[in-house]
């Protein structure tokens, strides 16, 4: 088993923390360091490991560290792991600024032992898998993720919050070199966009259009392509796809492979079969950094 260790034990820490639980084929806990030292009186999930009093320790201790403070503090935390020969999963997006992502990425090739993940997760959501291995060419994407407004996050940018899961994907679906960007946004109840829209446009002709809110009544995490052909609806809620196409008499609803499909956890164990068989990871470092690099050229030009 894998011996890992959990830095930020926060929102997002509790739950990697119950699913690395679930998941004890793979994963021993060696425990978790979070600045917080009060931290483990707030969760039930926390008083049952050890808490670390500084991360050097826990480091030394694990096989692999997951990283889950706030990304202003991601670059430092990984150089630390890394410069113990150490595997990493890091929360996305992969650092605060382009500049630490570049050398975070540099230092990563230089190490090519240790394994990096870095944590877009709707590559594990059934809507996603469930059109994997079909024929995508899509000429025209659109896409809208919304929710409710909530102060956990709103250091960054909606476009950091919440659309790079969207820009991620969009990059694995359109391997070509973008033309032109057009976006904007506005800043409503927090300093920065808690709404925004990207149109980008890439060489081969095909458009994303892209909106992302952190101020709307109601969650929705759509995902629209059309193709030659077909048309391909992504609920990432509701973890379903729908296809219609010329093959199908009538459109065709693809659902996830079992209803209690957490996507977390599939998340985490497929870092440890990346480590177990010394395999490429799902999300690379080098997916990590294009999706934050087109972050902030959609930010760029919303400023």
């Amino acid at each position: 088993m894998i011996k890992v260790g959990v830095i930020g034990a926060g929102h997002l820490g509790k739950l990697i923390i119950k699913q690395l639980n679930e998941l004890p084929e793979w994963f021993t806990i060696t425990g978790f360091y979070d600045n917080n030292t009060n931290i483990s009186s707030l969760y039930d999930d926390l008083k049952q490991l050890i808490s670390f009093k500084d991360a050097d320790s826990l480091i030394k201790a694990s096989d692999a560290l997951i990283l889950s403070v706030p990304t202003s503090f991601h670059y430092i935390y990984a150089r630390q792991i890394l410069s113990f020969g150490k595997h990493l999963f890091i929360e996305k997006p992969i650092t605060d600024t382009i500049e630490e992502a570049t050398l975070l990425k540099e230092y990563i090739d230089k190490n090519p032992n240790s394994i990096v993940q870095v944590g877009h997760i709707e590559r594990f959501n059934p809507a996603w898998l469930s059109i994997k291995e079909l024929p995508l060419n899509p000429m025209f994407i659109e896409v809208h993720r919304l929710a409710p407004f909530n102060p956990r996050g709103t250091d960054v940018s909606v476009v950091l919050d919440l659309m790079i899961h969207d820009l991620d994907l969009i990059l694995q679906l359109i391997p070509y070199e973008i033309v032109e960007i057009r976006a904007n946004g506005v800043s409503i109840l927090s300093p920065t966009p808690d709404i925004a829209n990207a149109r980008i446009e890439f060489k081969n002709g095909a458009v994303a259009n892209i909106t992302a809110s952190r101020i709307s009544m109601k969650k929705m995490r759509k995902m629209r392509l059309f193709q030659k052909e077909s048309y391909i609806s992504l609920d990432f809620l509701e973890k379903k796809s729908q296809i219609i196409s010329n093959s199908f008499s009538n459109s065709e609803i693809i659902l996830p492979p079992f209803s209690n499909y957490n996507a977390l956890k599939e998340e985490l164990k497929s870092f440890a079969e990346a480590i177990f068989y010394k395999r490429k990871p799902t999300v690379t470092a080098d997916d990590g950094l294009k999706a934050l690099q087109l972050a902030f050229k959609i930010m760029h030009h919303i400023n």
